[in-house]
């Protein structure tokens, strides 16, 4: 079979398609070099205008010269009978393909990948180059580890109508498009800027910020700017992260950020605290050995919140330090320094209530010294005798009871007779004597606690509740409002009664609900749950065979087509399971060729699958046998 020849370059394989162009391996036999060929298909390429306008962007874009922008080597001419691009050939797999096998670990490894896509489209801005079409699938992660970012302005060229391929399928990704590109306006800066927050977001939480079970519905969502926010999603995600993915998700294209340099300098900074070194010398260093470069980051990244948190106490700013803390410890749970931190947090909350109560019993008791001076003043007249009569003979008028809030805060010793668990009331000084005549107030009545419930009543009739939760990124609720908290703990008072505790994930578990009757002063109530993982996950099937069939766990599952069409093969999670399983597993599944096509040999190929989650498994390919 002769090759295929584009001008000088041998066509060697096929390595990708998409819905602008087909992306071919291929030698360039004049310079003796891996390249890669992306040939536009012939319905956008067959306009004179469109060829004109694509050689325009190509010969702007050749210009860029950035260490993470993919080189262009050559492109074809206005009057080329095919429109293509020569590019450096890139060994290595996609951003997609590197999340979903490898994953980012830590939020800020996932700025730290930002930083550098944002310092390339930076470069191409000053240009005067807008990307128009950034989303994972176009970024490349090399093997040596470095980032490339390809396809620079090929989406330029398609303009107005031309936005539908032949397939009627909409050029461009919807879960990274920009509103103003779905209304149809110009695409300048702010819509890389758009494009740049999808993929941190999911990157720092694994899932898109726009997916709707239909294109339009994934559109409506960013229309309507409805996205889940990453800290939900994620407990380790800052704040200042999530500010700056809110920011660059603005329906308003001017409320983005601007310039892209400024957003590259603020993504820079959230990742410095990962270690020493430039952003690009770090991501190296992580893509090429992700697993002990998170392992370090993590161990400083956790030193550095600490050191935050504290600083933030020193600066009497405990929301600020409860908010650094609870990051630690959705990082490292055990973390002895901040549980520390947190317990003499909640002591000092403790005596600061015992210190109000106690303040508000030495105003009771002041007001009832100074009621029972003036009752001794006026008693006189108040026996209901002519003046003259005998002082031995006094008229018993019953005094006003009193009612006296309890001094938690005070020191002295509890009388054996004492109502059990409530403090005794504060010791009054010793009044002046008192005529013989004078009866003496009677001691007060003591009402004993039933007997079915002894426990001690605390001030302020409330009980601890502790709580502790896997995996993150549940939420919360207690009486059916969410709590504000990003750790996978929770630890209150709550008043005594009956409460509502519930807990919920937005992807892959089922909601968790107890009902629970709190007692004033009880012990401590202690919950530890695991969340039920739901149960099945999904992933599809991409394979250049719609008729190849699937199989998985040794059952026939139908042919691609059929799989897709019915919304993928489903996966089962066990109830049962521990660890990382419970949540999410890597499957193997094969993918024989269709009945009667001898000539192509079966393919085994893996995808990661999380519970209640829909995954799209690489592609497949099935080769050729060998004759």
């Amino acid at each position: 079979m002769v090759a295929r020849r584009i001008d000088r370059y041998l066509v060697l394989e096929e390595v990708g398609s998409g819905g602008m162009a087909v992306v071919y391996k291929g030698r360039d036999t004049a310079l003796d070099r891996e390249v890669a060929i992306k040939v536009l298909h012939p319905h956008l390429a067959s306009r004179e205008e469109s060829r004109r306008r694509f050689s325009r962007e190509a010969r702007a874009v050749a210009r860029l010269r950035h260490p993470s922008i993919v080189e262009i080597y050559d492109f074809s001419g206005d009057e080329a009978r095919e429109s293509f691009i020569v590019t450096e050939f890139v060994r290595g797999r996609t951003l997609r393909v590197f999340g979903d096998e490898v994953g980012f670990a830590l939020p800020e490894i996932a700025a730290l990948v930002a930083a550098q896509l944002a310092a390339a489209l930076s470069h191409a801005h000053e240009a005067g180059i807008v990307h128009r079409d950034l989303k994972p699938e176009n970024v490349m992660v090399r093997h040596d580890g470095a980032l490339k970012l390809m396809d620079f302005g090929i989406a330029r060229m398609v303009e107005g109508d031309e936005r539908m391929t032949m397939t009627g399928a909409l050029v461009g990704s919807p879960l990274h498009m920009a509103p103003e590109i779905i209304e149809g306006r110009e695409a300048g800066e702010p819509a890389d800027v758009f494009a740049l927050g999808t993929i941190l977001y999911w990157m720092v939480t694994g899932r898109m910020a726009f997916a709707g079970n239909n294109t339009t519905q994934t559109l409506r969502q960013i229309l309507e700017g409805q996205y889940t926010d990453p800290r939900a999603v994620n407990p380790a995600c800052s704040d200042e992260i999530a500010g700056v993915i809110e920011r660059c998700l603005q329906r308003d294209p001017a409320l983005r950020p601007a310039p892209m340099a400024a957003l590259h300098d603020e993504l820079a900074a959230l990742a410095a605290p990962l270690g020493p070194g430039r952003t690009d010398e770090m991501l190296s260093a992580w893509l090429r050995d992700p697993e002990a470069f998170a392992a370090a980051a993590r161990e400083r990244l956790v030193a550095h919140l600490v050191a935050e948190g504290e600083a933030a106490l020193a600066a009497r700013r405990p929301a600020r330090a409860l908010s650094l803390f609870n990051r630690v410890l959705a990082l490292d749970e055990a973390n002895e320094r901040v549980h520390a931190h947190l317990a003499r947090m909640r002591r000092r909350r403790q005596l600061r209530r015992r210190a109000r109560n106690a303040g508000l019993a030495l105003g009771a008791v002041a007001i009832a010294c100074g009621a029972a001076a003036a009752w001794r003043l006026a008693a006189p007249a108040a026996t209901g005798h002519e003046p003259g009569a005998s002082a031995a003979e006094p008229a018993h008028v019953e005094p006003a009871r009193e009612t006296v809030a309890p001094m938690a805060a005070s020191t002295a010793p509890e009388p054996a007779d004492a109502e059990p668990g409530r403090a005794a009331a504060p010791a009054r000084p010793a009044p002046a004597a008192e005529p013989p005549t004078r009866p003496a107030p009677a001691p007060p009545v003591h009402v004993a606690a039933p007997a079915a419930d002894p426990r001690p009543e605390r001030p302020g009739g409330l009980q601890q509740v502790q709580l502790r939760w896997v995996p993150q990124g549940a939420r919360l609720y207690i009486d059916g409002a969410p709590i504000d908290t990003v750790a996978p703990a929770w630890s209150g008072e709550l008043p005594a009664g009956k409460h509502t505790l519930a807990l919920a994930h937005p992807a892959c578990c089922e909601p968790w609900e107890e009902q629970v009757l709190l007692h004033a002063g009880g012990e401590p109530l202690r919950r530890s749950v695991a969340l039920a993982p739901q149960e099945s996950g999904w992933f599809e099937v991409a394979c250049d065979e719609p008729a190849a069939e699937v199989w998985f766990e040794g059952t026939f599952k139908g042919t691609v087509a059929q799989v897709n069409e019915r919304g993928g093969v489903p996966v089962a999670f066990s109830r049962d399971d521990a660890g990382r399983d419970r949540y999410v597993k890597t499957v193997r599944f094969q993918v024989l060729p269709p009945r009667g096509r001898d000539d192509l040999e079966a393919a085994t190929a893996e995808v990661v699958v999380r519970a209640g989650q829909k995954a799209r498994a690489p592609q497949v390919r099935l080769e050729a046998r060998d004759p």
